[in-house]
């Protein structure tokens, strides 16, 4: 039996809830009439519309980009006409700009897209098709994955890892991925060790996606490439925590993987990689775990972006009368909303429409000084106090909570039901614009 692995402080153990969606199979959602492609999807600079209404445009044309060294691109899903640009404000509280397209049924592509290729002969050839792909980290944080690729030259790499942990209750897929398209995803991973001049990748899969491991360990020829077994515990999937569970080498803190020779990517990531480099073809759908009591079919459905919350919940047989509550991504870090004509974005992993029995609702209370929060800190930190003086906005008493990876452990055992991830997440919003006005 394989060793499993694990990080070593903190951590807790929810429910895991997999179970509605993950044997389910993996459906392919026809893109509909009308798609609205978020404009910034991505950690960066802002990206602008290059087009405008009336415009015509092609399947896997280029729509919008950003300038400067961190940005991202983004890409229509199907040919037809730019109805309009608007705005809209998603579940982060941000207003963002939106392209409208009317699908005309054509399916008409951009040249040379969708067709396979000459691998690339350099490391800048394959960073400049990640680029030029659009692609980002599709687990959630949405940082521009050629930047991330291309650490600073005295840097050196000797270890990827490819995080298929997916920790978060509901979630299945990165699960559905790697049993679907496990020969893709390998052949993926073994391009950017090639690209890269990496010599080790780990696929780091918790041990509750048994199968996915099996099947992942059978049929690569990698030597290069190693799955291994993580135990299930929650944030398993924090980058720090995942490559301290597979290296045992220690991120020293606001420092980047590189700085111990290590890049991490997660699964999807790693095939839209794949899907670009051999095959020209941009980032322009994704795989989405609809799940929870309040959908009729819990699902995996592999969905154009753009596609509006409405559309994909119909395409799983609609919304019924549980669901109550509406989460994009996990129950964890993920964002309460209620507009359901909001989009599918490339960091969209999940929908979930919650019963009022999969929530819990306890009014907040005093604190106990029980000290739950600060043993389960995967940090090392003091959510109380990091919420208190988050409260107060004591900024000069705030240094650590930079630190915080919102990963919502601290909320998730606090016996008064007190909101501390929320606080915690307000209050390193507000500190770093203070340290940035240099007050």
């Amino acid at each position: 039996m394989a060793e499993k692995v694990t990080f070593r402080k903190g951590g807790v153990h929810p429910e895991e809830r997999k179970a509605l969606s993950e044997t389910a199979p993996l459906k392919k959602m026809a893109a509909p009439e009308m798609l609205y492609m978020a404009v910034n999807q991505h950690i960066g600079a802002i990206a602008k519309s290059l087009v405008k209404a009336g415009d015509k445009v092609l399947r896997n044309q280029l729509i919008a980009e950003g300038e400067g060294a961190v940005t991202s691109r983004v890409h229509s899903p199907v040919s037809g006409e730019i109805v309009e640009i608007k705005q809209m404000v998603f579940p982060n509280e941000a207003k963002v700009e939106v392209i409208v397209i009317k699908n005309d049924g054509k399916n008409e592509k951009a040249e040379s897209t969708e067709q396979e290729r000459n691998l690339p002969s350099s490391k800048e050839e394959f960073l400049e098709i990640i680029k030029n792909a659009g692609i980002i980290g599709m687990g959630g944080a949405g940082f521009p994955t050629y930047v991330k690729m291309n650490p600073p030259k005295d840097k050196t790499l000797d270890t990827f890892i490819i995080n298929a942990a997916e920790c978060e209750p509901y979630l299945t897929t990165d699960n559905r991925l790697m049993l679907d398209y496990t020969k893709e995803f390998l052949e993926g991973a073994g391009m950017i060790l090639d690209m890269l001049q990496i010599k080790k990748c780990f696929i780091g899969i918790e041990e509750n996606k048994r199968e996915a491991f099996e099947k992942i360990k059978s049929e690569n020829k990698d030597a290069r490439i190693e799955p291994k077994l993580l135990k299930t515990k929650y944030p398993q999937g924090a980058e720090k925590q995942l490559i301290y569970a597979l290296t045992g080498r220690v991120v020293p803190i606001r420092k980047l993987p590189f700085e111990v020779k290590v890049i991490v990517q997660n699964v999807a990531t790693v095939k839209a990689v794949y899907d670009a480099v051999k095959f020209n073809k941009p980032l322009t759908e994704r795989i989405v775990t609809l799940s929870g009591k309040g959908i009729n079919e819990p699902s995996n459905v592999l969905a154009p972006l753009g596609v509006t919350v409405s559309a994909i919940a119909d395409f799983c047989g609609g919304i019924n009368e549980k669901a109550k509550y509406m989460v994009n991504g996990g129950p964890m870090m993920g964002k309460a909303f209620d507009n359901t004509n909001l989009p599918v974005t490339k960091t969209t992993s999940g929908l979930l429409f919650l019963a009022e029995e999969e929530v819990s609702s306890e009014e907040e209370n005093v604190c106990i000084r029980c000290g739950r929060c600060i043993y389960v800190c995967p940090m090392g930190l003091n959510p109380t106090f990091l919420k208190e003086e988050s409260d107060r906005r004591n900024y000069e008493k705030m240094d650590d909570v930079l630190d915080c990876i919102e990963c919502g452990s601290c909320s998730f055992v606090c016996p008064s039901s007190r909101q501390l991830a929320s606080s915690i997440a307000k209050g390193k919003q507000r500190y770093a614009k203070h340290i940035k006005k240099g007050k």
